[in-house]
């Protein structure tokens, strides 16, 4: 498999398509595989496209890939990224930062309100049925730290079960072993401070069990932003900081455009 270490961030795009109709960019999951989820971001014109898969690995611990790429005819087709990295808790260094292509992923876009997808994935091939997070738009927004490459924030409202406005967050990074992991965090709308929870689920290949997907309280993460401004076309840094079982630290996020840089090889 190749392997890369990245310039500046996770994300490539060699060419330029034709420009996507609808705005499929925010969180999406396959209501029959709770526990896991896609998303999807793209740049202004809607032809560079690049997202992060939220799953979990054979051991049933989490797991997360990303894709790139550009769209043809409502067809997405972009090879699978695994990355490792630096371990929480030490100095940021982006030379650490590694990536295996592991398989390939197909979005069919042709329906607004679905995306058919397709993976395969070291011999393992499947397909979700993905609809939107909530029964709102939900759609939301990705950020990173410049200053921190090969990890990423992604920020979203959507309707809980009751009806009540929420805010969501997924924070994809790397563990103490410097391995591929993700926390979520969820509050109301105008929320500043959420439980990091890490996930365990299903393993990866096998009959996908709900039950097995658990939460733990792992920390804290603060995030300080402006929400009027965060829905308007206006979006702010945001000054993300968090506890992850005693490890401290903070990220000076901002909007990420999908894509910014090309990795070395």
């Amino acid at each position: 498999m190749k392997r890369f270490a990245l310039i500046i961030v996770l994300f490539l795009l060699t060419s330029v398509g034709p420009v996507m109709a609808e705005d499929f960019s925010g969180m999406w999951w396959d209501t029959n595989r709770p526990g896991s989820g896609i998303y999807i971001d793209y740049n202004d014109n809607g032809a560079g496209i690049c997202g992060s898969w939220y799953l979990y690995d054979d051991r049933g611990n989490p797991q997360w890939f990303t894709f790139m790429g550009r769209a043809e005819n409502n067809v997405f087709q972009a090879e699978l990224y695994q990355f490792t990295g630096p371990s929480m808790g030490q100095t940021w260094d982006e030379s650490y930062i590694r990536s295996d292509t592991v398989g390939n992923i197909t979005i069919n876009f042709s329906k607004s309100d679905s995306l058919s997808v397709s993976y395969e994935i070291e011999r393992t091939t499947g397909t979700l049925n993905l609809t939107r997070f909530s029964n709102e738009n939900c759609r939301g927004s990705l950020w990173w730290d410049p200053n921190k490459p090969g990890q990423g924030v992604a920020h979203f409202h959507f309707n809980g079960s009751s009806g009540e406005d929420l805010t969501g967050i997924v924070w994809y990074v790397y563990d103490s072993n410097g391995d591929p992991i993700w926390y979520t965090g969820v509050g109301g709308p105008d929320a500043t401070t959420f439980d990091a929870l890490m996930f365990t689920g299903p393993a990866f290949g096998e009959p996908w069990d709900a039950s097995l997907v658990k939460s733990t309280k792992a920390g804290t993460i603060t995030a300080n932003f402006d929400l009027n401004s965060l829905k308007s076309s206006s979006m702010p840094r945001i000054d993300m900081g968090f506890n992850i079982g005693g490890i401290t630290g903070n990220l000076n996020l901002e909007p990420f455009t999908c894509p910014v840089a090309v990795p070395k090889r």
